[in-house]
């Protein structure tokens, strides 16, 4: 960042009062990403096998969208984004085409590290989402994104042009009226719920887009799963016979009711909604939301490694914290979580925030953990990049 532009904290606070929630808008905002970093996410979401390739969509001007793209994906002999545009360009003669990519970026740890970042400063501003978003790599080349705008949009979205320059037509629901935006790169799109929008992808153009749900009926489809999730464990549920009983029974009024089968599954899932245990498990799953800036799904974990009395580490990432009991709390760093009990592990999340180096010993004595206990806690911090080793002799 050169010595006289805002930090980035700065730059989306004045973005937030200007824009946020108010007219779709492109201004300069360069997200510090180039195509290289991207394509990388772009080319190992498109290889093999073809089940983890669910989020790919490739399309042509002339034939929209194909439903198995084969060769026109990335490959082994596209060692850049430059080749494969190249590549493309032979084959398709003149053709224009575009191929997008969702929720990519968890296979990087960097490129979604620096994502997260990136659009942290603007959670700090507005409010950090309850729900994931949605990140969309996409490489086009004058190609409109889709055949008509989309209906009944209900998220916001930030659009970054990281190469080439794209065009967006959008209609605002409350308006009717309608915007027509350039960018170009090292700018921003930025467009609020209720705007339906026709991209159109230009000169070997790049982009990376965020879209944040901003109805609360888009809660639905989140509670649903984990509910579903829950339901699927429960042994009577399971094993709930497929055939109905008919004619179905009749209580002594005469009043038939639902097969019970469907109406246990209907109380299972009253119960479910309304117990202790799914308010803890939503607790538990925003807290690594918050700890992902709603990116997800997060990268795995990482190897584990031994941590010797010697090595010295710091911290590496926020360690969020909820209360969960008495005694009890749940941390959360790159969307992973950890339970931890005791006044010990609290005492050594203390120390870490003061971002000093100190070695495993060091914080066990001043934590006063014993090492059998400490040491599986630090190598869990570790797996989840919480913490991270740092070069040197480690004497202490």
């Amino acid at each position: 960042m050169n010595a006289t532009e805002p930090d980035l904290s700065t730059r989306w606070n004045r973005f937030a009062e200007a824009h946020w929630g108010r007219e779709p808008a492109a201004v300069p905002f360069a997200p510090g990403l180039g195509p290289e970093q991207v394509y990388g996410a772009v080319a190992a979401s498109c290889a093999p096998p073809v089940e983890d390739a669910v989020g790919v969509r490739f399309a042509t001007a002339a034939q929209g969208r194909l439903r198995d793209a084969g060769a026109l994906l990335p490959g082994r002999d596209d060692p850049g984004p430059d080749a494969y545009r190249d590549r493309i360009a032979r084959h398709l003669t003149g053709s224009g085409w575009l191929l997008s990519v969702r929720q990519p970026l968890w296979r990087d740890f960097g490129l979604w590290a620096h994502v997260r970042e990136l659009v942290s400063g603007l959670w700090r501003a507005v409010g950090w989402p309850a729900l994931p978003v949605t990140a969309e790599l996409a490489l086009g080349e004058h190609c409109t994104g889709r055949d008509a705008p989309a209906a009944r949009p209900g998220s916001f979205a930030l659009t970054w042009v990281l190469a080439g320059t794209m065009a967006v037509r959008l209609w605002p629901e409350h308006t009717g009226t309608e915007y027509q935006l350039a960018a170009g790169a090292g700018d921003l799109l930025y467009w609020p719920a209720r705007c339906r929008h026709l991209d159109h992808y230009l000169d070997r153009c790049t982009t990376l887009r965020i879209v944040v749900p901003a109805r609360r009926a888009a809660a639905l489809t989140h509670v649903r799963g984990l509910l579903a999730d829950r339901m699927q464990e429960d042994l009577v549920y399971a094993g709930a016979p497929g055939a109905l009983p008919f004619p179905p029974p009749a209580a002594p009024d005469g009043e038939i009711g639902a097969a019970e089968p469907v109406a246990g599954t209907a109380r299972l899932f009253a119960g479910l909604a309304t117990g202790p245990g799914t308010a803890r498990e939503l607790r538990v799953s925003w807290a690594a939301r918050r700890s992902a800036a709603g990116l997800e799904p997060a990268p795995p974990p990482g190897p584990a490694v031994p941590l010797e009395p010697g090595l010295r580490v710091r911290a590496s990432a926020e360690l969020f914290r909820v209360p969960d009991g008495p005694g009890r709390a749940v941390w959360a760093a790159n969307g992973h979580t950890l339970t931890v009990e005791g006044a010990g592990p609290e005492r050594v999340r203390n120390l870490l925030r003061s971002e000093a180096a100190l070695t495993t010993r060091e914080l066990g004595r001043c934590s006063r953990m014993p090492a059998q206990t400490l040491t599986p806690l630090l190598s869990d911090l570790h797996r989840i990049r919480a913490i991270e080793l740092v070069d040197g002799d480690g004497a202490a």
